[in-house]
């Protein structure tokens, strides 16, 4: 009986040291190691990450990197590749991170780790300031909306009037710029677009608001290699800290 429960200790002892050995984190040793984060990202969205032209970086993906690069004592190099080849290219290892406004990908789980999302790019409702009555999406019924033909925008819509009933008269025009003049114009009551367009609209003109919360979720979230387990519960921490203690929210607000 002794040498039973012997022979199980020793097992469970040697799979704890095998688990401990396959959760072991170079990309994060390397990291510590040389003092020097790398992040992929395609610096042509802005207000996320752009790049002018004596290659100097900015923007919220940029900022949120370089708050990493303070909180772990380590320089943070940008790494500019089209956003096709970002997961090719970390799989490569040609950097450690990629933060680059970066939709959270189901289907991409067994071959990256991603963080907890840190904004939500989802579809909005819009309205003019001199609109008070649209205060929810309920409020649509009967009115006239503005959509990009064709965009997701569009097809929430119809699935609204579809799903919840919500009988709209839809202006679906081929460019954005032709959807937000409809608003502006007073031709439509409301205009459904995703976060981050209604941000620079909102940022031109002081004409127009954000109706409620984001009627769809597309969260955008930083991805590491799978065997990087320990570099993204670092990113992870990270997240939630500063999502606790506002600085996430003023990074937002300092580019949204």
């Amino acid at each position: 009986m002794t040498l039973a429960l012997g022979l199980v200790i020793l097992i469970l002892l040697a799979l704890r040291l095998v688990g401990g050995a396959l959760r072991r984190d170079e990309i994060w040793e390397r990291i510590q190691r040389d003092k020097v984060l790398r992040v992929g990202m395609d610096a042509s969205f802005p207000p996320f990450e752009m790049v002018d032209a004596e290659g100097r970086f900015s923007g919220l993906d940029v900022d949120l990197a370089n708050e990493l690069g303070r909180r772990w004592g380590v320089q943070v190099h940008f790494i500019n590749v089209s956003f096709d080849s970002l997961y090719d290219a970390l799989k490569k290892n040609k950097f450690d991170l990629i933060i680059s406004a970066l939709p959270y990908d189901r289907t991409m789980t067994r071959d990256v780790l991603y963080s907890p999302s840190y904004f939500n790019a989802g579809q909005v409702l819009l309205a003019r300031e001199d609109e008070p009555t649209l205060r929810s999406v309920d409020d649509l019924k009967g009115k006239t909306v503005a959509v990009e033909l064709g965009s997701e925008a569009h097809q929430l819509v119809r699935r609204l009037e579809r799903d919840k009933g919500i009988r709209v008269k839809i202006l679906a025009e081929r460019e954005p710029e032709q959807a937000i003049a409809l608003l502006r114009q007073g031709k439509a009551n409301a205009l459904v677009c995703d976060r981050v367009t209604a941000h620079a609209y909102l940022r031109d003109a002081n004409d127009l608001r954000l109706v409620g919360s984001p009627l769809t979720d597309e969260p955008y979230v930083i991805a590491a290699r799978a065997d990087a387990p320990v570099l993204m519960a670092q990113v992870t921490q990270a997240l939630e800290e500063w999502r606790a203690n506002g600085l996430l929210d003023e990074l937002l607000k300092k580019w949204l």
